[in-house]
């Protein structure tokens, strides 16, 4: 059963560990997806894959309440409270224990019990994360006002000479999930256009692209895609989208502060000119 936090604004959300909420909220509530480009309608249809807890599902939902969403998350622990999420924002919300790629069948992949944001299933991006995330934590990259007020209200700041904690902040452990295409799942639930993808999968982004049939990219208005694997990757997505006739803003993510190679890719088509103020 997951436990619970409170956000900033008050409200009670479930989660695999209370102290990542605050950073991940944040993360979620500062991006302002139409100074990117990017629009909400307020009854689309959304896909979030790799959903963790559902943060971005319940910023979504705020947003735009009519709008159906589909989240996808295969780590059991996030899973689990991504459900429980998903129930207190009605029947909207549709919650699936599934890992997206580029065909149907399962996967391994490395699962950080203490930091449920960085389970991958490519180990190096784990590592990466990893140290990256030490950075920030131990003050040693760079982190920004903003980003360090978020970090040291977890409580974690407090805790950076138990070395026990810190050991046990990064233990990974194996866990298998199934994995199905983003065409299988489309068809499955009638779904004719996707208003915005969000994959956000720990380096896996690659896999659940090539998951998507030429016949599917027309039916795709926008995404936003966390690329985890350096800028030649992100490159390579970048003009992979543009070929499909999206435009492209690329930033970096606010881990990049810890020296961790991360972006964000936000890409629309140019009729997608209807924007919803976050």
């Amino acid at each position: 059963m997951s436990q619970t936090t409170t956000l900033p604004d008050g409200r009670t959300v479930h989660c695999v560990n209370a102290y990542e909420v605050g950073y991940g909220w944040h993360e979620v509530v500062s991006d302002d997806l139409t100074e990117r480009g990017l629009d909400l309608p307020a009854d689309g249809t959304y896909f979030d894959v790799g959903a963790n807890i559902g943060l971005f599902c319940l910023r979504l939902h705020d947003l735009c309440p009519d709008g159906r969403i589909f989240a996808f998350e295969p780590m059991p622990a996030a899973f689990e409270a991504l459900k429980d999420n998903a129930a207190a924002m009605g029947d909207k919300v549709k919650a699936n224990r599934l890992a997206l790629g580029a065909a149907p069948g399962q996967a391994k992949f490395d699962h950080y019990p203490a930091l449920s944001a960085l389970s991958t299933g490519d180990s190096d991006v784990g590592k990466t994360l990893a140290d990256g995330l030490k950075k920030l934590l131990f003050g040693q990259g760079g982190a920004s006002p903003d980003i360090r007020a978020v970090i040291d209200s977890t409580g974690t700041y407090d805790r950076l000479g138990d070395e026990e904690f810190i050991e046990h902040l990064f233990q990974s452990e194996e866990v298998t999930a199934d994995v199905d295409t983003l065409d299988n799942l489309v068809e499955r639930f009638g779904i004719d256009t996707i208003d915005l993808l969000k994959i956000d999968t720990e380096g896996q982004e690659r896999a659940v692209l090539d998951g998507i049939s030429p016949t599917l990219w027309p039916r795709i208005r926008q995404l936003l895609v966390e690329v985890h694997r350096g800028p030649e990757e992100l490159q390579e997505i970048r003009a992979e989208l543009e070929e499909h006739g999206y435009n492209t803003v690329v930033e970096d993510h606010p881990m990049a502060q810890g020296g961790a190679p991360v972006f964000h890719i936000y890409a629309h088509r140019p009729e997608s000119a209807k924007y919803h103020r976050l």
